[in-house]
Order: C-alpha cells, then sequence, then structure tokens
C-alpha cells in the first residue's frame, strides 16, 4: 500500500553518482568496492540494485550500504510523505541510540521507537497495526538508519536523561 500518492516526491530523491558495474579489468571484483554486493558477495549493478529495491527496500539498502537513488525512490514510492520525512531524518542525523530506547528527534518531540513500534500519534491512531508495511516516519527512519550505519549512538540511558532533553 502507498502512501501519500501525488505528492510530488520523485523529484526530492536524493542522488548519488552511478557506480561502475565492473571493475576496469572487466570483472566483477572491483564492483563490490562500493559496497553495492548481494548476500552471497556478488557485486550489483544499478539495475538488479533497483529489481532489489522494489522487492524489498530494506534487503536493497543492506546490501548496498548506502541510500542509493533507485533505493530512496522505492522508499517515497511505497511510503510517500512518511518515507521523504525519514530519509530526511537519517539524512540530519536525528536517529540516536540510547542503552535503553532509539528515538527519532522530530520537529515537536522526541519519539521513542522500539521493536518496530512507535509512540508517535500517527502509530497510534493512523496506522494498521496488522499491516507490516504500515510504519510511521519514525520507525522507517530507524530502519534506514540502521542499514547504512547513520545510528548516532550515546552511551546512556535514555530514560535518565530525557527530561534535560
Amino acid at each position: 500500500m502507498t502512501h501519500g500518492q501525488g505528492d510530488g516526491v520523485d523529484d526530492a530523491a536524493p542522488t548519488a553518482p552511478d557506480a561502475p558495474a565492473s571493475g576496469g579489468d572487466g570483472t566483477d571484483a572491483d564492483a563490490d568496492a562500493d559496497g553495492n554486493a548481494d548476500a552471497d558477495g556478488r557485486a550489483l549493478d544499478p539495475a538488479a540494485l533497483a529489481d532489489l529495491a522494489a522487492e524489498d527496500w530494506r534487503a536493497a539498502l543492506a546490501a548496498a550500504g548506502e541510500l542509493e537513488p533507485a533505493i530512496a525512490r522505492e522508499i517515497i514510492d511505497t511510503h510517500g510523505d512518511r518515507g521523504r520525512r525519514a530519509i530526511e531524518a537519517v539524512s540530519e542525523g536525528r536517529v540516536k541510540a540510547y542503552r535503553d530506547f532509539t528515538v527519532v528527534v522530530g520537529h515537536r518531540a522526541e519519539h521513542v521507537v522500539e521493536g518496530g513500534g512507535c509512540d508517535c500519534q500517527d502509530a497510534a491512531y493512523n496506522l494498521d497495526p496488522a499491516d507490516p508495511q504500515q510504519r510511521c516516519w519514525h520507525a522507517l527512519a530507524v530502519d534506514v538508519a540502521e542499514r547504512v550505519g547513520r545510528v548516532d549512538d550515546h552511551d546512556m540511558w535514555y530514560s535518565e536523561v530525557r527530561e534535560f532533553l
């Protein structure tokens, strides 16, 4: 199910230079130096990465190790404005892991994301808990940040510092 259809997000997707599909010697040995490999370690060219993204953007993101344009488009196509806001939060470093919780800093509040669920109003009132594709942007941001290594780790208990933030 696609959320936020027609929100004109195609031109808002992040861009990155295209990586070559093979090394200079015609082999794929150099191709995975940029991290674009499948679970078996085989290099993925941009078209294969796009196909994997269409199948499951989480798997494609884990294989790429970075937010490639095809994956960003798939996240936005699948989740609409929620996907775009998640990508923005990750790029702005607003996903923070504490000893007890992962927190996403929103524009008005911080939201605790735990076990794929979130304490925000969107998750509580607008999403179908029986549909795993329906996620708030905070939970989506955690999914993205974890797969691209962009979680800001804090070696402290969120429950102890929350009142000071």
